[in-house]
């Protein structure tokens, strides 16, 4: 059997189009490649309606069945195609859009377009049974949903972590921690010192020079400022009275800083302070972008400067009413005397990121962790943190670590250190990891963690939390839309929720004419309280949840489940069907 496939998002675009409504597609597809590889030739195209039908008529030359999977939503599945097709579709809202919104195209009616597709996959039994309501008995919808199987050689090792002993956890990615934070209703801000935060160890800077640009030009824009604006095509405002840069890991000693500086408004010719560590140096800000070029010898690691003697305030009969104090445009490091000057201001490039620095974080207690695309508005990442906190505010032996798939930290930084800065004072500790992680550390990820926390208003199946349930991690998760499929009382902590009124993502009118689930944030809260009781006072409770998490998975989930599955639906898809398929309902 040939087995042509395609997805819209692809290794090169996964991401630049994480949030958006099609971005899992590629992830679904990922996961499926095995399975069909073992069924068939798979041919993977970039443009179906000019590859499909030429592979098609190839294999029919062959004597040999051929069937086409189109891991897209039904409005962006090619029609017309002589191929047999197959619309892999992953949804999770309570029916599919059916309204005639769009003339030119008439397929934003998902029902209309299954029913002329003929064939629909989905990836949940909820999402089925949605599908099948709307279109009737006519197309052939069956669920067979994403393969997860446990790790090799890793099947264990999440059943006997979380003793009570400290475990590390070694990250080659950025690391925000509570613990390495100044934190209190104003403001958050980085200690002064890591000397003061226990439980995290940060690799040092190796010394080569780094340039980085804070403008939308930049690669690195916006991704390494504190209390700052969203970066324009220059560089960015700040936006607090005591904004900072964080840097990707520590540095003690000789450094020489250039920073390229404007003021606004009061802040112009104003005197203010730029601190590194125990060292202050003072400048005076311009009113057109200007280097300073500044030197500084902490005695202790620091991983951040900051700013000082900024006045915050809204310029008095300004059209613009944002805090504005300074804007930053670039910032360059170098050890004093090495080869070569400071680069050009105004150069749009960024080098010298060096080589991947580690950090060790140091984790006791009880150990949760999530992992999601914080653009991606369905995973209600802040109602995790707040029922976090407010359920172990005075417990520092409470740690939830957040791992956001995301390539721009602007994402969710802000929201987040606005989340700390309400949320103050508390004990608990937090940590959000940003960066791509090698498979052995997502493997130490997920040893460390005894429960993984979901939160979401809808889940088309949620990947993450079954690949941490296949390695025996009990969850805290409602049990809505894909997760009703796997998610029990026996091997998870079931939190409350109920229906709200939500847009179909497709519907460029954004009316609400479907439902979502709005989260229970009380249940949520007791539900960290009731599991930390359990992981702590209860271990064969614990244990036997650990095993009822890998045995759902492995029952339901299994790739030889899966391709067995996919074997009966494409054998009998591929197979022409005894007259064309159309439907004639009303």
């Amino acid at each position: 059997m040939r087995i042509i496939v395609y997805s819209e998002t692809t290794a090169a675009t996964v991401g630049g189009n994480l949030g958006q409504p099609e971005y899992s597609y590629y992830f679904i597809l990922n996961k499926y490649l095995p399975c069909l590889s073992q069924l068939g030739e798979v041919c993977q195209v970039t443009e179906p309606a000019a590859e499909v039908d030429q592979l098609f008529e190839e294999a029919a030359a062959a004597g040999e069945a051929a069937v086409f999977l189109s891991f897209t939503p039904p409005h962006r599945t090619a029609k017309g195609l002589k191929c047999p097709t197959v619309c892999v579709l992953a949804w999770e809202f309570d029916n599919i859009p059916s309204d005639d919104w769009d003339p030119s195209e008439p397929w934003q009616n998902w029902v209309k377009a299954i029913r002329e597709i003929g064939n629909v996959i989905t990836i949940s039994d909820y999402a089925t049974r949605v599908i099948r309501r709307q279109v009737g008995s006519g197309p052939r919808v069956e669920t067979i949903p994403a393969p997860v199987d446990p790790l090799a050689g890793q099947e264990t090792a999440t059943a006997t972590s979380g003793n009570g002993g400290t475990r590390k956890l070694s990250l080659s990615a950025t690391v925000f921690d509570t613990q390495c934070l100044d934190i209190d209703s104003e403001s958050v801000t980085p200690k002064l010192s890591l000397a003061a935060s226990a439980g995290h160890e940060q690799g040092s800077w190796d010394g080569r020079a780094v340039d980085w640009g804070f403008s939308t030009k930049a690669q690195t824009a916006g991704q390494y400022l504190v209390g700052f604006y969203g970066e324009e095509h220059w560089g960015s405002w700040s936006k607090t009275a005591r904004p900072s840069v964080i840097f990707p890991w520590s540095l003690s000693g000789e450094v020489e800083v250039a920073i390229e500086l404007v003021g606004y408004g009061a802040n112009q010719g104003k005197t203010i302070q730029l601190h590194l560590g125990n060292e202050t140096a003072e400048l005076v800000l311009q009113r057109e972008l200007h280097t300073h070029v500044l030197r500084f010898a902490p005695a202790e690691a620091v991983n951040n400067l900051y700013f000082t003697g900024l006045s915050a305030e809204p310029e008095p009969g300004a059209r613009d009413h944002r805090t504005l104090g300074l804007g930053l445009s670039r910032l360059s490091l170098r050890r004093p005397g090495a080869d070569g000057d400071h680069p050009a201001a105004g150069r749009d490039s960024d080098s010298g990121q060096g080589a991947p620095v580690t950090t060790t974080l140091s984790l006791g207690g009880t150990v949760y962790a999530s992992v999601f695309n914080p653009a991606d508005g369905r995973k209600n990442w802040l109602d995790i943190v707040t029922a976090f906190v407010w359920a172990f505010r005075d417990d520092p032996d409470k740690t939830l670590l957040l791992k956001m798939s995301h390539h721009n930290r602007s994402t969710f930084l802000g929201d987040l250190f606005l989340l700390f800065a309400k949320l103050a004072p508390f004990r608990c500790r937090v940590v959000a990891i940003h960066g791509y992680l090698a498979a052995q550390q997502l493997q130490d990820l997920v040893a460390v963690t005894d429960f993984f926390v979901n939160a979401s208003v809808a889940e088309g199946q949620c990947l993450p939390l079954l690949e941490f349930m296949a390695e025996g991690v009990p969850a805290v998760s409602p049990d809505h839309t894909a997760m009703e499929t796997y998610i029990r009382a026996d091997n998870a902590f079931v939190v409350r929720s109920s229906h709200q009124p939500h847009i179909w993502p497709n519907d460029p009118r954004e009316c609400y004419r479907t439902l979502s689930n709005r989260i229970d944030w009380d249940s949520l809260r007791q539900a960290y309280v009731d599991s930390a009781a359990v992981r702590e006072s209860d271990p064969q409770r614990y244990a036997a949840m650990a095993q009822a998490a890998r045995a759902t998975v492995e029952a339901q989930y299994a790739s030889a489940v899966v391709t067995r599955r996919l074997a009966s639906f494409l054998r009998r898809t591929a197979r022409p069907r005894p007259w064309p398929w159309r439907w004639f309902g009303g």
